[in-house]
């Protein structure tokens, strides 16, 4: 359960997905033709037949080696039936605007917000697929800032603000917007900068920002480097269109799903939530993102909640200490 499966099969609508996972025995169906879409296969010898024990454990005939479909992953040791996790995978998905804990809570009738809150996190952190390709062509590339109060700081930056850089692909004559990048970063140093273009963006790419001096150390041997002085022109929004619309949408998806109730420290988490809805924004059918979800819950590491609270604390501590990452 290593690798990241493409298989096209979902639901396409909210009544198909009742029908077809109504029960938990269809729902570990739908996971074991996740994991194993050829069929299955013992990971010790390869033995393709296996018989179900009571608690769901899919068991050799051959060998006798015990495979747990939920083992390792997101879902590992939940005590919630699967057809809970696959209800908050649907709505996960399938809302426009996303979903809070207390929506989640509330639809799943849990007993508590933090198992919620928990659940969401894990969720999202299968939104980001590690091998996904950089962006490329022509890209836009700027800052924004989430939280806090606005205070009297000149210069780059805003104090009890989180510094957010996106990077927007941008076909200027067709004003067309496609794939986005969004990354919490320390600072708008030259080094925070560049580490996220690397780290984001294909070499031979086109990337278009605003004056900062920072951007000065942008690689040229690598990228072409189009610098677009915001001072000299009366619309600043039509320079840098693309990541301006980005950043503005980011603001109010927090502000009305979320209503600005999340701590700095877990803000990458609903940014990578937010690329992955936005960058599936044109998918044919709903459930196609619902799909993708359960491919990556089954190859994401199981996480608990001590876990997603200890991430929090060391990504707080590295934003504090100026550190990328």
């Amino acid at each position: 359960m290593n690798t990241f499966i493409i298989r096209e099969d979902f639901p396409k609508s909210e009544i198909e997905f009742d029908k077809r996972f109504s029960d938990i025995e269809k729902c570990y169906d739908y996971l074991l033709q996740t994991i194993w879409p050829d069929g299955f296969s013992c990971k010790l010898c390869g033995h393709t037949k296996y018989w179900i024990s009571a608690k769901h454990i899919y068991i050799c005939t051959r060998c006798e080696h015990q495979h747990s479909l939920t083992a390792g992953t997101i879902m590992d040791s939940s005590k919630k039936p699967l057809t809970y996790w696959f209800k908050a995978m649907w709505w996960f998905t399938t809302r426009k605007s996303g979903l809070n804990a207390v929506d989640l809570q509330e639809l799943l009738g849990l007993g508590s917000y933090g198992t919620a809150w928990s659940w969401l996190q894990k969720l999202r952190r299968c939104t980001i697929r590690k091998d996904r390709e950089k962006l490329s062509g022509r890209v836009e590339v700027d800052e924004f800032y989430i939280g806090g109060k606005a205070s009297g700081k000149r210069g780059r930056g805003a104090e009890s603000k989180t510094t957010v850089i996106a990077a927007v692909e941008r076909d200027d004559q067709k004003r067309v917007i496609g794939r986005i990048r969004l990354k919490v970063i320390p600072d708008c140093s030259s080094m925070s900068l560049t580490t996220f273009i690397e780290s984001n963006i294909e070499p031979g790419s086109t990337i278009v920002t605003d004056a900062w001096r920072s951007y000065q150390s942008i690689d040229k041997e690598r990228y072409t480097h189009v610098e677009r002085n915001l001072t000299k022109t009366s619309d600043k929004d039509s320079v840098l269109y693309g990541v301006h619309l980005v950043a503005t949408l980011v603001k109010r998806l927090i502000r009305s799903t979320h209503q600005c109730r999340f701590e700095p420290r877990y803000l990458q988490n609903y940014l990578d939530e937010y690329v992955f809805r936005f960058n599936r924004r044109k998918s044919a059918n709903i459930g196609k993102k619902f799909m993708r979800i359960i491919q990556q819950a089954v190859v994401t590491a199981k996480s608990t909640l001590e876990d997603i609270l200890l991430d929090g604390y060391f990504a707080e501590k590295k934003l504090s200490l100026g550190l990328y990452g």
